[in-house]
């Protein structure tokens, strides 16, 4: 149960970081992106509201595996389907990378990290309602 909670508590403080993207001017996400190797962003309004729009969703994600850390067992069905949600998040973070042609390791950590933490949480999960029974 112990390794169970710790994964949730990771997933959610990772995914808790993006508050601090929805604060950032985009003249530093331009920077950002020049340092990854990532052409430059548009000025556009509809990109920026984007930025923000994600940003705002995986911190209120980070909320979700918070709250499911605390009494995983409690929870039932939606530990596991949190798991099988970061894996599918890691799944689509590896294939639009790889469609977009952007480097390889601006986009490897974010999905490895969504598979290995999911993979993880569902273990975890069964191992933990077998010795609840």
């Amino acid at each position: 149960m112990r390794a169970l909670k710790i994964c949730l508590w990771i997933a959610g403080f990772g995914c808790l970081l993006s508050i601090i993207e929805m604060f950032l001017p985009m003249s530093w996400l331009e920077s950002i992106a020049k340092f990854f190797g990532i052409e430059l962003l548009p000025d556009l309004p509809l990109l920026v509201y984007l930025v923000r729009l994600i940003s705002g969703t995986y911190a209120a994600v980070g909320v979700f595996f918070i709250i499911l850390a605390l009494a995983p067992l409690k929870y039932g069905i939606m530990v596991p389907f949190s798991a099988l949600g970061a894996i599918f998040v890691g799944v689509v973070c590896a294939i639009a990378g790889l469609l977009t042609a952007m480097p390889f390791w601006c986009f490897m950590g974010d999905s490895l990290s969504c598979l290995v933490l999911g993979v993880l949480i569902l273990v975890f999960w069964q191992q933990a309602k077998k010795a609840s029974n």
